[in-house]
């Protein structure tokens, strides 16, 4: 077997592959063995055809066998002799294959970009970083208490706040219960923003064991269609009224819900919490920053089979693989193309500063993520490991790790403006 490289584009090689005769005619007749095994026909068993007969008959399927295993094959390994790596999957073009001849064929290769990042140092970008003030803390605890907040049966009229456990059946016109529309256990908590104001003012002062009819005026935006913009009317049965019991805030509290072991051991987590959260909000914000101008400064083309590749990846990922129609299929490539290419531009960019800076991730590196991802969700551990014994994802995630590297080096000769935002806006937002 012997093969020639030819460069024919700023990404693209094309590596001419010659197989000889002998190796090519080795092949066919092992497709045709395997598939002897396979056939039956009338007048022998199973496994018993003879194998002259067999590659006279199905010639063509031997062939198309062949080529459909053999081809990916050859040109994987012509290529491992090579130092190109593919970014997407070569084109076979210009196949010729005829009997008694060697096989002969050109694999399209399309090769990751390499460029010389310029002017990378000194980017500006903002700092804008929220104040973790106390309010904000206190916020997270007092959602903490209300999510840890228990119901209560009471023997009193419902008054807001409190939650009321009821059947329903909705009526006619003439008033009478419609089969097939009641509803059980329902649970409704009066104040609730959601509420509707006709079930808010219908069910205040309710009792246990109370019928009550009452007419409902959906909006017409209203999210069932056979409901929207309609009165209907409701009777419904009261089984209970619960009270809304809020834990005090005190040491118990903390250590009951969270295992901490005080009050303030919880408003210190949530501090960290709320810090860890903010810092990579800042740090996604800042990393955009520098990709817009690093991608600004520095034009090139991009391979286009190279996108139209990914973009294909990225639509049938957000199709879940169905087939869509060809509109749908423009829109979708239209609304994701952007972000696409934006997203290689970045890779390659990134590539590029850590190539020149000779940046690079040893396989200790490697394996100190894999127990990072593994601790912080040890559910997935075993997944996680079992995902990353295969060779070429522990490459792809160091690929990862040297571009968070490349990152780190350009945040860290940005010229930062810092911005802090007040804190009433923190708060606030927390």
């Amino acid at each position: 077997m012997s093969h020639t490289v030819t460069k024919t584009g700023d990404w693209q090689h094309t590596v001419t592959i010659e197989v000889p005769v002998e190796e090519v005619q080795a092949r066919l007749d092992a497709v045709a063995r395997q598939l002897q095994r396979r056939v039956v026909m009338p007048g022998f068993r199973k496994g018993k055809v003879p194998l002259d007969r067999v590659r006279l008959d199905f010639a063509a399927h031997i062939e198309q066998e062949f080529l459909d295993t053999y081809l990916p094959e050859i040109t994987g390994r012509t290529l491992g002799e090579t130092e190109l790596v593919p970014v997407v999957p070569p084109t076979i073009t210009n196949l010729k294959f005829s009997p008694g001849q060697p096989l002969t064929f050109d694999a399209l290769v399309d090769v990751a970009p390499r460029v010389e990042v310029k002017e990378w140092k000194g980017l500006p970008v903002t700092r804008r970083a929220r104040v973790i003030d106390d309010a904000a803390v206190e916020a997270v605890v007092n959602n903490l208490r209300e999510d840890g907040a228990v119901f209560v049966d009471v023997k009193r009229p419902a008054a807001t706040g409190d939650v009321i456990l009821l059947d329903s059946q909705r009526l006619d016109a003439n008033g009478r219960r419609l089969a097939n529309t009641r509803s059980k256990g329902l649970r409704i908590q009066l104040g609730s923003p959601d509420l509707l104001p006709d079930l808010e003012t219908a069910l205040t002062g309710a009792e246990e064991g109370q019928e009550r009819t009452i007419t409902v005026n959906y909006p017409a935006e209203h999210g069932q269609a056979d409901l929207a913009g309609k009165a209907i009317r409701y009777v419904v049965s009261i089984r209970k009224i619960q009270e809304k019991k809020l834990r005090d805030l005190d040491d118990n509290f903390a250590r009951d819900l969270f295992r901490l072991d005080s009050l303030q051991a919880l408003r210190d987590r949530v501090r960290q919490n709320l810090e860890a959260e903010e810092g990579g909000r800042v740090r996604r914000e800042m990393e955009g920053a520098i990709t817009e101008e690093l991608i600004q400064r520095n034009p090139f083309d991009m391979p286009e089979r190279l996108v139209t590749y990914m973009l294909g990846q990225v639509v049938r990922e957000q199709t879940n693989g169905r087939e869509v129609g060809p509109e749908l299929q423009k829109q979708l490539e239209e609304h994701y193309k952007p972000g696409v290419e934006r997203s290689l531009r970045r890779e390659v960019l990134l590539m590029g500063v850590a190539t020149q800076e000779k940046l690079e991730v040893s396989d200790d590196e490697i394996s100190a993520e894999i127990d990072r991802m593994c601790a912080s969700d040890p559910r997935q551990a075993s997944k996680v490991r079992a995902r990353y014994q295969s060779g070429d994802r522990r490459r792809a995630l160091g690929e990862t790790l040297v571009e968070r590297k490349a990152m780190d080096l350009l945040i860290e000769a940005a010229k930062v403006k810092d911005e802090p935002i007040a804190a009433a806006m923190a708060g606030a937002a927390s």
